[in-house]
């Protein structure tokens, strides 16, 4: 694995970051946050990764794509990230759903 972007770096995202770095999973992490609070987090924390601006940038570079977003969420980052995604990048998600 080279390079993983991660899609939303809330509760499950932050999780998801410490574990990927802990195990040394990617030379690079790229964060796709549009939060203010959970960017400014995640600075406080010292937390690693690239937190990017761009979802153009982040998905062009990635190897593997980690949706931590509000499933509500996920057509519309689809339907942004086509565009530029690689060639059959491996994508998933940690969403859960309420009833």
């Amino acid at each position: 694995m080279k390079n993983i972007l991660i899609i939303g770096c809330g509760l499950l995202g932050s999780s998801v970051l410490r574990s990927i770095h802990k195990n040394k999973l990617a030379n690079k992490i790229f964060i796709y946050e549009k939060s203010k609070k959970n960017i400014s987090t995640l600075k406080k924390l010292k937390l690693p990764g690239n937190v990017v601006s761009s979802l153009k940038e982040a998905v062009a570079k990635s190897n593997f794509i980690i949706f931590c977003t509000p499933m509500s969420e996920y057509k519309n980052i689809n339907t942004k990230i086509n565009y530029y995604i690689l060639p059959n990048p491996p994508t998933t998600h940690v969403g859960t759903a309420k009833i």
